[in-house]
């Protein structure tokens, strides 16, 4: 077993010695590749069957905690994960120890640490609150800060590639979001009052706010903008960045003339918080995190976090939904293959492992990858976000797979906004299947690609030709014959598209299907087709 660390932000580095529960220190399990940190003194067990799991609670059955010196300190099967229960262990046994003796009884199915989840401080950039950016007069989002935000819309403004980007602003032609669709943000909670979330926040319909009373019967008081499940309180305020900061891109409200243009402009952000200010919380919060989210009716989970322990509880916990759940790819730059990340790593349908693209369609160093373990790539390179007020800036730029792991959650709220039928392996689908395929993904990730909001949306042509950058419609095809030699869509052909198509090889390469454009018929993207199409003319 391994370390959970929250992967959402490059990591500067992490370790702890292997040390017994007896001391007044975090304790390890250790493994051949590296050590995992868990909470002292509890764990996290699953009963094969219900009946056992009510004997253990009372200290008479099978698997008598008693004699363990243990009590029951959560019981999930009241929160749908059936059979699952965190101890506390106060006699002499060690975690180890306890877990040993549980996993010898048939009656288990598996016993593990309550595995320690870290967030190390992010690399953060604050906001210049008086700069609006070169492209900031657009009239279409009005935030001031959209500029910024090359991954939605990029014209090479931060240095990067012209093109480089998701084609959000022509995906918002067709959608910009519902306030029906819910995205739960398990994390550090979201600043539920910031003035470009507060009208996206998601209210529980059931509870009336400061009567002290659970009004809904769901287990908690006043939950009504979500629940603090690492300090057990109904204040999901976010008091250390991360989870605003993800929030944003996923819901901040577009074209209100305010801050940025998250993905989807109406949409619900439902704050889970099971981190704490420090950036410290344990797997049993955020089972309690997943669980409130399935039952308060999310339909998108997205979890910017994850790390090298493999937690079988959180696996179940995931499984046990019906939703999309994205999750990080990490910021070790290393190969998921060979070193697995979790719970980006589970296998499931339900799951979207997300690497992080800059600003030139490549691949971070910092970013994980996986050929068959990384689904694909969003932008997650110095994006800027909200954050919380309180901390004293209210947008900042920050990268990691965190950051790329919302655009992938915003693009599937967009897509149940406009089909709320769409079951989280359809979602997926639609997701990967829709990417532009990049050199810098090819052999990296699952789709060898990065999301395109406009593809993923039915936009362009049913050829999945779109149109190139700086262009108001999509290329056409003129005579039939299945080359779309009117290349900036004006509907005829002449020198101009020649001079676009020389312009905007290296983008038509990666981001068109090359067959339609293969004027010369060679099998690639070059200068015979600008030869072939200047001589049609």
């Amino acid at each position: 077993m391994k370390l959970l660390i929250l992967s959402g932000f490059l990591i500067t580095g992490f370790s702890c010695a292997v040390l017994g529960d007896e001391q007044n220190v975090t304790p390890t399990v250790q493994s051949p590749e590296t050590t995992a940190a868990y909470v002292p003194g509890e764990l996290i067990v699953k009963y094969k069957d219900g009946s056992v799991a009510a004997l253990a609670a009372e200290g008479t059955g099978p698997v008598a905690l008693e004699a363990l010196g243990a009590e029951v300190a959560t019981d999930f099967s009241a929160e749908g994960l059936s059979n699952l229960q965190a101890l506390d262990i106060s006699g002499s046994l060690s975690v180890k120890e306890a877990i040993e003796e549980l996993e010898q009884s048939p009656y288990v199915a598996y016993a593990e640490p309550n595995f320690i989840i870290s967030l190390s401080l992010p690399e953060t950039e604050p906001a210049n609150e008086n700069d609006t950016g070169e492209i900031s007069a657009l009239s279409y989002p009005n935030d001031p800060k959209f500029s910024d935000q090359w991954g939605l819309t990029n014209t090479g403004q931060t240095g990067g590639k012209s093109g480089a980007d998701i084609s959000a602003a022509k995906g918002w032609d067709i959608t910009t979001g519902s306030d029906s669709i819910v995205v739960a943000v398990i994390d550090t909670g979201v600043d539920y009052t910031h003035p470009d979330l507060a009208a996206n926040i998601w209210t529980n319909p059931g509870e009336i706010a400061g009567n002290g009373i659970d009004d809904d019967g769901n287990g908690y008081i006043d939950d009504v903008h979500g629940y603090d499940f690492i300090n057990n309180d109904n204040d999901p305020m976010d008091d250390n960045g991360h989870g605003t900061h993800c929030a944003g891109v996923i819901g901040a409200i577009g074209n209100n003339g305010v801050g940025i243009a998250g993905l989807s402009w109406k949409v619900k952000i439902m704050p889970l918080k099971f981190l704490r200010a420090d950036g410290n919380g344990d797997t049993a919060a955020s089972l309690n995190a997943i669980a409130y989210a399935r039952r308060m009716g999310a339909d998108v989970i997205s979890c910017s976090w994850g790390g090298t322990a493999k937690s079988q509880a959180l696996g179940d916990a995931i499984s046990s939904t019906n939703v999309l759940f994205a999750c990080a790819a990490g910021n070790a730059g290393s190969n998921n293959d060979i070193t697995p990340h979790y719970p980006s790593g589970f296998s499931s349908d339900q799951i979207i492992s997300v690497a992080a693209s800059d600003d030139d369609d490549g691949i971070p160093s910092f970013s994980n990858y996986g050929a068959s373990s990384v689904d694909l790539a969003a932008p997650g390179d110095w994006i800027m976000s909200t954050y919380p007020t309180a901390l004293g800036h209210q947008y900042v730029k920050m990268k990691g797979t965190s950051m790329a792991t919302p655009h992938v959650a915003g693009l599937a709220a967009l897509l149940l906004s406009k089909d709320s039928s769409l079951t989280p392996s359809a979602l997926k689908t639609k997701i990967l299947s829709s990417v532009d395929k990049l050199s810098a993904f090819s052999g990296k990730t699952v789709s060898g690609g990065r999301i395109n909001v406009l593809k993923a949306l039915g936009g362009g042509s049913s050829s999945g030709v779109v149109a190139l950058p700086g262009q108001s419609n999509a290329p056409k095809d003129l005579n039939g014959d299945g080359k779309y030699e009117d290349v900036n869509g004006n509907s005829r052909t002449d020198f101009s598209d020649v001079v676009l198509f020389f312009k905007q090889m290296t983008w038509i390469s990666s981001n068109e299907p090359v067959t339609v454009f293969d004027f010369s018929g060679n099998g690639r993207i070059d200068y015979t087709d600008v030869v072939t199409l200047f001589k049609s003319i």
